[in-house]
């Protein structure tokens, strides 16, 4: 009887709010929900870093088991494949200890950078899968992520100006953040649209076209929408607070916003 009570007060929870295309699994259970997620950069550094050795080790391995048959056909050959597996990890964990020294000292050491924003999209399925093995949410691993990325943006991204600024904003902002939010963009001259789901703010992009983007949205809609779009427009993400579960009068912290609108276009 308390399971049947359990589930119909799930299934009003549900009811009440319409759930965006990242939360069709969400039950409805408000006690074992993550309400405010705060994690800092070295989370998702962490995992990055422990998956990137899992992969050097399989790779190696593979290599182990093939290298015999490589050896057979052709010895240059053996040699090859050897040398680009070398070289290929080695390029992405020099670019990685980059990227480490550019969000720990928030000073840009990636130089010949031409993408902006944190786009390891490759390795999402194993830092997914190892954070999963240690009882890590993937909302609290996205959290993390995104901080990582706001961090490579302020710090590779001082001397850009955005003329053409997009705020995209979620639909279940409570009136009191969406009045305050409304002002600041209209305040710092911005262009904003409460985006309906992703098709929606993918619209909004292709029209508008703008230089630079802040999001405002939980962090699996932040974290799916960034690997969508274009790599060469700086994201900034602004991660909502759900005190009543997602997609339901949700807030933000609305100093945040106005600091990521002041650095993006350059206002004191």
């Amino acid at each position: 009887m308390t399971e049947e009570i359990k589930q119909a007060s799930d299934s009003k929870q549900t009811a009440d709010r319409r759930l965006g295309d990242e939360w069709a699994d969400w039950t409805g259970d408000l006690s074992q929900y993550e309400k405010e997620i705060k994690e800092g950069k070295a989370l998702l550094l962490v995992f990055y870093f422990a998956g990137l050795l899992a992969l050097t080790g399989l790779s190696m391995f593979v290599y182990y088991l093939v290298s015999p048959r490589l050896y057979q056909i052709n010895p240059f050959l053996d040699q090859l494949i050897l040398f680009a597996v070398i070289g290929v990890f080695g390029a992405v964990y020099l670019w990685s200890l980059l990227l480490l020294l550019t969000v720990a000292t928030n000073r840009n050491f990636l130089l010949l950078r031409k993408k902006t924003g944190l786009h390891i999209e490759w390795m999402y399925p194993v830092i997914y899968k190892l954070a999963s093995m240690f009882g890590i949410s993937k909302d609290r691993i996205g959290h993390s992520l995104l901080k990582v990325n706001n961090a490579l943006i302020y710090a590779t991204k001082r001397t850009f100006t955005s003329s053409n600024l997009l705020v995209l904003l979620p639909r279940c902002l409570d009136p009191q953040t969406r009045e305050k939010v409304t002002a600041l963009t209209k305040n710092y001259g911005c262009t904003v649209f409460t985006a309906t789901g992703g098709q929606s703010a993918r619209n909004m992009l292709k029209k508008v076209k703008p230089d630079a983007i802040i999001g405002v949205a939980c962090e699996r809609d932040l974290v799916s929408g960034m690997a969508d779009s274009p790599h060469y427009v700086p994201i900034i993400a602004i991660t909502n607070k759900r005190p009543h579960g997602p997609c339901k009068d949700t807030n933000i912290d609305v100093d945040e916003l106005e600091k990521a609108m002041k650095f993006l276009l350059k206002k004191n």
